[in-house]
């Protein structure tokens, strides 16, 4: 039995030594000559060495990008209409993202859980209750606006004093993914979840119809749900699943070569991961030289925040978009971000 081996390291290019080795021996005399140098052989080396841009949906507009986890669910009932279409009216740049099961009839159903017993007044998992029944269920039940998440937190809600929960009777309820891309906002960008195994064909053929696939980040967090995500739809950018992630985030710390793990077009990663920090200028730089987009979760105070944007990540997941907007013009207006 012979141990599985560890990612190659980084193979060396070539020409792209050839061309340090010949900018060393140039000799300079002054300070200027040598800043003219060294930044001249960073354009070189980036052009010679063929570095990737990142994927358009990046592209399309200024980063960082603010991404409504779950439509925003800290002030509002999280992946519901209502909150999704109240975020948008505050901050229409916001990516809208949100997450994609089966109920037991089939039905696609935006929610985040396999189970309805955090967020509504019911019982259960998704995949064992039909559509028809899921949507008699009270999906503001358990929100607690302004509060950590915008949600209590699992055993806190059932049997707790109704004045803690404002929005419960107020006709929230769980959408299918059809419900939801109808009235999605034009223009809008959203990302999606796909979060039970075997409906990602489904999923696909449904965000197809929409025509908007240049609007759309998808994937999944299991390994295979995302590598079927991608074949389905591969002009799609799609997000780094778990396994993958793990990889990459240890080529970015090891100086691996990245082409040892699979490729994705966004890295979503939390601010650690196996007792490594991952909000680093040099998981950014070297993510941005594979094409990779960095996009840190769940990102929920304002010094965190600001963190994120001065570093230069390419956008955050935050339950509390109007936060995350409101720091980032601010950080714009002192001319610290673009």
């Amino acid at each position: 039995h012979q141990p599985k081996a560890r990612p190659k390291p980084l193979p060396i290019s070539l020409p792209c030594d050839r061309m340090r080795s010949g900018w060393a021996r140039f000799s300079e005399t002054t300070v200027m000559r040598r800043m003219f140098v060294v930044s001249l052989l960073a354009c070189l080396l980036a052009a010679a060495c063929g570095e990737p841009s990142l994927h358009p949906f990046f592209r399309a507009q200024p980063r960082p990008l603010i991404f409504a986890h779950r439509f925003g669910g800290g002030v509002e009932p999280e992946e519901t209409i209502p909150t999704m279409l109240n975020a948008h009216q505050r901050n229409p740049d916001a990516v809208l993202e949100f997450d994609v099961h089966a109920s037991a009839d089939g039905a696609l159903v935006v929610i985040h859980d396999a189970t309805v017993d955090r967020t509504t007044n019911g019982t259960g998992k998704v995949r064992d209750l039909t559509l028809a029944a899921l949507q008699t269920l009270d999906a503001g039940y358990c929100a607690t606006p302004n509060v950590g998440n915008g949600t209590a937190e699992p055993g806190h809600c059932h049997g707790a004093a109704p004045a803690l929960f404002p929005f419960r009777g107020k006709g929230y309820r769980i959408a299918t993914l059809q419900e939801v891309l109808a009235v999605l906002p034009t223009p809008g960008r959203f990302s999606v979840e796909v979060k039970a195994d075997g409906i990602e064909r489904r999923v696909a053929d449904v965000l197809r119809a929409t025509g908007r696939l240049n609007d759309l980040i998808a994937g999944a967090e299991s390994d295979d749900s995302a590598a079927r995500m991608q074949a389905a739809l591969p002009q799609v950018a799609s997000y780094y699943p778990a396994g993958a992630a793990t990889c990459l985030a240890l080529s970015a710390k090891a100086g691996w070569d990245y082409a040892a793990c699979p490729h994705f077009d966004c890295f979503a990663s939390p601010l650690t991961g196996a007792g490594l920090a991952l909000d680093t200028s040099g998981v950014l730089s070297r993510a941005h030289a594979n094409g990779v987009a960095v996009v840190y979760w769940t990102i929920n105070d304002a010094a965190t925040m600001e963190h994120l944007f001065r570093l230069g990540a390419d956008g955050i997941y935050t339950d509390y978009p109007d936060m995350a907007k409101d720091v980032l013009v601010r950080l714009r207006a002192q001319g610290v971000v673009k």
